[in-house]
């Protein structure tokens, strides 16, 4: 319905939030930094907290897409091949 009424190329609501659409506050920006800090420098356990609705989901899958373009496997299945 959506599409066809404003010639969009793809559906705009799904169930899971797309990280191609994360729109890059200074804040949400730090957050990916510390979460990749985190990570690269293998701090263990990184915990990410937020109100419903403030892109915790969107923020994660930006994340996964990070680690997958850079060869790292994770417990969560990021769409890619098994």
């Amino acid at each position: 319905m959506y599409k066809s009424f404003y010639g969009l190329k793809e559906n705009p609501f799904n169930v899971s939030p797309d990280p191609r659409y994360l729109f890059l506050t200074k804040q949400i920006e730090e957050t990916i930094s510390g979460l990749m800090y985190g990570i690269e420098t293998r701090k263990g356990i990184i915990t990410l907290t937020g109100e419903v609705g403030t892109g915790k989901t969107t923020l994660i899958n930006r994340l996964l897409g990070w680690l997958h373009q850079r060869g790292a496997k994770s417990a969560l299945n990021h769409g890619t091949d098994p």
